[in-house]
């Protein structure tokens, strides 16, 4: 019995040698041990505030990254889509192609689809393109592809494909390349055509304009469609000058302003710049 109530109230086993040390610490400076964790929550504190910067920074470089990543692609398919659209008009031939043809066009294309309209025997049809995002975020000035076709008689008679550009580099008009095909030459453009290629843009224009019939070449048919679409979704204040829309175009117009007289690079004073045109 007394050896049960001896163990029962039998004294710690934890070695004196381990409390005394820290008995004697916390009567010496009762503040040092709440300083030690003090400092251990400062440390830890700090460590927390200096990772929020680093964090922010993360986040606004993934959201940067995001956002230039859906614009690339946005820019892309505008581009491609009047890339699309462009490639399909030129496989279409003045007084040959029909308006099944059209329909065809206007099925591939009927998220670009802007009108048609037929009265009397004629038809129109018209498809545009703008970089709207592009231009709302300030990204570019505005920018429009457009494409009208039209039928006389179940015939098409008359193309016009035209990408234009608010650089205000001239007050009244835009930057931007206009091809005009006709079937044959209108009376009203008789006496200033030179068919069946011919470039009915006054020189010093922020424009260039070309026009042909059915008869051009292949070959001026081919320059004439040559529309760069880049000023589609250019960034930035590009795209002044009309090389930039028909390269090809503003060669051949070159040459022949050469005939004319203009001097020996075609534009005597005008387009100062044009030394950028390749």
């Amino acid at each position: 019995m007394q050896n049960a109530l001896s163990h029962e109230t039998a004294p710690s086993s934890t070695p004196c040698s381990e409390i005394e040390p820290n008995r004697r610490i916390a009567s010496a400076d009762p503040g040092l041990a709440r300083a030690g964790t003090h400092e251990l929550l400062q440390v830890s504190n700090e460590n927390v505030a200096s990772r929020w910067p680093l964090r922010w920074v993360v986040r606004l470089l993934v959201v940067s990254l995001c956002l230039a990543s859906v614009l690339f692609v946005y820019a892309f398919v505008v581009r491609q889509t009047a890339k699309s659209i462009l490639r399909d008009v030129y496989a279409l031939r003045v007084g040959v192609s029909s308006t099944v043809e059209v329909q065809r066009l206007m099925a591939l294309h009927r998220h670009a689809l802007l009108e048609r309209h037929c009265e009397t025997g004629k038809c129109l049809t018209e498809f545009e393109v703008y970089n709207t995002w592009l231009y709302r975020l300030k990204l570019e000035p505005v920018a429009r592809f457009f494409v009208d076709v039209e039928e006389r008689d179940g015939t098409v008679n008359y193309i016009m494909v035209s990408l234009s550009r608010d650089t205000r580099v001239f007050p009244t008009s835009p930057s931007g390349g206009i091809i005009e095909e006709y079937e044959r030459v209108p009376n009203r453009m008789l006496k200033f055509s030179k068919p069946p290629y011919w470039f009915p843009t006054p020189v010093g224009k922020p424009y260039l304009s070309v026009a042909l019939t059915s008869e051009a070449s292949p070959v001026e048919r081919q320059h004439a469609y040559a529309l760069s679409l880049a000023c589609l979704i250019m960034p930035g204040e590009g795209c002044d000058l009309p090389c930039y829309y028909l390269p090809l175009a503003w060669r051949d117009w070159q040459g022949e302003l050469e005939k004319q007289g203009f001097g020996a690079e075609g534009f005597g004073p005008y387009y100062p710049t044009r030394a950028r045109c390749k």
